[in-house]
C-alpha cells in the first residue's frame, strides 16, 4: 500500500475509533439516547421560535424514573451533552458539584412525580399561546394535527396558587407551586400559563416536541380565525377519538423539524 494511502487509512482509523464509542454509547445506553433527543429537541424549539432563552425541556431516566435530565441553567439553543445535569425527584441535582439549575425545574419534577406516563416536559414561553390566556380565551382543537388537544386546555393561574405564598411572582420556584401546576394538567398534555407560557408532556422526547410545535401552530391558527369571525370550528368528538390513529408518526415531523436546522446544530 502507498505511504500516503497507509496513513489516511490510519487517519480514518483513528477518527472512528473516537466516534464509534460515542455512537455505540447512545445505541445501547436508553438514556442517552434520550439526551440526544433533549439536545436536538432544545435547538429544534429554539430554532421555531418556540423556545426563547428560559425555556427548557428534559427527559426520564428510563434506567431510573425517579431520575431525569435536563440543562443547566442556559439558552436552549447552546445546549450540548455537557450542559446535561441529572436531577432526582426532589428537584435536587444527583452529583454535588453539578452547576446551576433552571429555577423552574419545579415544574419537571412535579410532573413526573404524579404522571407515571409522561418521559418528557417542556416550558415555554410561546408567544402564540400566551395571548389566549391573557384574554381569557380556552385554547381549542382547530387543526387536525393538534387533535391530541383536549375539548379545552386547561390554564393555569399563578395568582391562585401563590396565595399562601411569601413571595407572589410569575415563576414556579418551588414545589408547591409545581404541583399545583401538576394538578391543573391534571391528565392533559398542556397546560397553558397565565402570561408566561405553557407546558407539555409526552411519552417521549420526539411526542412532547411534535405536540408544542403543533400546539403552537394551533394557537396561530385560532387566534387568526378569531380575528376573522367570533365563531369558529373545532374539532368534536368524533374527530378528536380518531387522532391517534390519524396522527400516529411523530417522527415525520420531527425529523422534518430537525432538517430545518442549521447543519452544526442537528
Amino acid at each position: 500500500m502507498p505511504k500516503s494511502l497507509a496513513i489516511g487509512a490510519l487517519a480514518a482509523a483513528a477518527v472512528i475509533g473516537l466516534i464509534a464509542p460515542c455512537a455505540a454509547q447512545s445505541a445501547t445506553d436508553p438514556d442517552e439516547a434520550s439526551i440526544e433527543d433533549l439536545i436536538t429537541a432544545s435547538h429544534i424549539l429554539a430554532n421555531e421560535g418556540i423556545l426563547d432563552s428560559f425555556g427548557h425541556v428534559s427527559a426520564r431516566s428510563i434506567k431510573n424514573p425517579d431520575h431525569f435530565f435536563m440543562p443547566r441553567a442556559m439558552p436552549p439553543a447552546l445546549v450540548s451533552r455537557a450542559d446535561i445535569v441529572e436531577v432526582g425527584l426532589d428537584c435536587k441535582p444527583v452529583a454535588p458539584d453539578a452547576p446551576r439549575l433552571n429555577g423552574e425545574r419545579y415544574i419537571h419534577c412535579e410532573v413526573y412525580k404524579v404522571r407515571n406516563d409522561v418521559q418528557s416536559v417542556i416550558h415555554t414561553h410561546d408567544l402564540a399561546v400566551i395571548p389566549l390566556g391573557l384574554a381569557g380565551i380556552s385554547l381549542k382543537p382547530v387543526v387536525v394535527q393538534a387533535g391530541f388537544l383536549p375539548a379545552e386546555t386547561p390554564l393555569f393561574e399563578v395568582r391562585d396558587a401563590n396565595k399562601n405564598q411569601d413571595k407572589r411572582g410569575m415563576l414556579v420556584h418551588n414545589g408547591s407551586l409545581g404541583a399545583a401546576l401538576a394538578a391543573k394538567l391534571g391528565a392533559n398534555p398542556v397546560v397553558l400559563m397565565r402570561g408566561h407560557g405553557e407546558t407539555v408532556v409526552g411519552s417521549s422526547v420526539r411526542e412532547a416536541t411534535v405536540r408544542t410545535i403543533y400546539t403552537h401552530i394551533d394557537a396561530q391558527a385560532q387566534s387568526a380565525a378569531l380575528q376573522l369571525s367570533p365563531n369558529i370550528t373545532v374539532l368534536d368528538a368524533a374527530e378528536l377519538a380518531s387522532n391517534s390513529a390519524e396522527n400516529f408518526d411523530a417522527d415525520r415531523p420531527w425529523q422534518n423539524y430537525k432538517q430545518r436546522l442549521p447543519a452544526g446544530a442537528r
